[in-house]
């Protein structure tokens, strides 16, 4: 599979210009800010306490509405979006609430409106390396579960696509920081910064730093029904 940036990927198959968009589990807000500067409306949702606070105050205004809740909840109305983005998120709903979730993107968007989902597989050299300490085997099996049983009944096309994403650390002590630091994960430092993480980490050394390979699945189901 190629190498391909996550967002990259995104333009490619869509074109959310003009368009109203939920970024369902929005996280720090990246998507959010990309989806505005390419002229979406957004709706950015996040359930985590810690994360939404500081959303409050960064996210909200330009375009962007912030709303701290699951996307088992949308605060929307039903069918007035034109999209549904789970970008690396629908594993991070509680499996039990996973069909509810894509239940409520179902409800919200518009006929002819588009669900698009962004997924790691449970796979690659950067899931090996976080397996002793965030393995997300079990929830990333559950995501495509419910993705599965998502008939195209309901959309009117069906697209999947398979790319790879590579991230790439000038040494682990950049690693440790990033993945602690998002309050979403609640990783603690002591769980990382291990021998067997850290030997790892090292036998992925180049000359041009440490990189790792993440294959990512793309669902995008278009024309709701």
């Amino acid at each position: 599979m190629i190498a391909e940036r996550a967002i990259d990927v995104m333009d490619r198959l869509i074109d959310v210009a003009g368009k109203r968009i939920v970024d369902a589990g929005c996280g720090e807000g990246g998507l959010a800010r990309a989806l505005v500067e390419r002229g979406a409306e957004v709706i950015a949702l996040e359930p985590d306490p810690v994360q939404a606070a500081t959303n409050r105050n960064d996210l909200e205004g330009g375009g962007i509405s912030f709303f701290e809740v699951g996307a088992e909840a949308m605060p929307v109305d039903d069918g007035c979006v034109d999209g549904v983005i789970f970008s690396m998120s629908l594993h991070h709903v509680p499996v039990t609430l996973m069909g509810e979730a894509i239940g409520e993107a179902k409800r919200v968007l518009k006929s002819g409106g588009f669900l698009y989902v962004l997924e790691p597989e449970a796979s690659g050299s950067y899931t090996e390396l976080a397996k002793p300490f965030h393995d997300e085997t079990a929830e990333r099996r559950a995501a495509q579960a419910v993705l599965a049983g998502l008939t195209t009944g309901a959309f009117r096309s069906h697209e999947e696509v398979r790319f790879v994403a590579r991230y790439s650390f000038d040494d682990f002590e950049t690693f440790v920081c990033g993945v602690t630091a998002r309050s979403y994960n609640a990783i603690p430092r002591e769980a990382v910064d291990t021998p067997v993480v850290r030997t790892a980490f090292e036998a992925a050394f180049t000359a041009t730093g440490y990189t790792f390979d993440q294959p990512m699945r793309v669902d995008l189901f278009t024309g709701r029904s």
